[in-house]
């Protein structure tokens, strides 16, 4: 069973690679995600506001593929790396030159629904 999602998986992606899967356009306009994740009995939460147009993930430059946005945050003494994978949902960051813990610490997103 494991086996068959791996192999589903690698055929979404291999389809979704360069183009889009159904020969849509890619997205445009904005988009905000409400990212969720519980840690020590908290839920933590986080907005992540994405502008296809712009190419920007919350204002910051970011790397659009068909599978994962990505985007870095300078900080001066840090940097943190932000990926956004676009098939699972999933979003996670890390900060340069810091051991990450495994499991890494995951975000699982969707369209945060209007409040008006």
């Amino acid at each position: 069973m494991k086996y068959g999602f791996l192999i589903a998986l690698g055929i979404l992606l291999a389809f979704s690679t360069g183009a889009y899967a159904d020969d849509s356009e890619p997205p445009t306009g904005t988009v905000a995600l409400l990212c969720k994740m519980s840690q020590h009995s908290e839920l933590l939460t986080q907005i992540v506001s994405i502008d296809y147009d712009r190419k920007t993930v919350n204002e910051v430059p970011a790397t659009f593929t068909t599978s994962v946005i990505t985007w870095i945050v300078d900080n001066g003494s840090h940097k943190e790396h932000h990926e956004l994978n676009r098939v699972t949902g999933t979003y996670f960051h890390w900060t340069e030159g810091e051991t990450a813990t495994k499991p890494m610490p995951t975000f699982t997103c969707e369209k945060a629904a209007p409040k008006f």
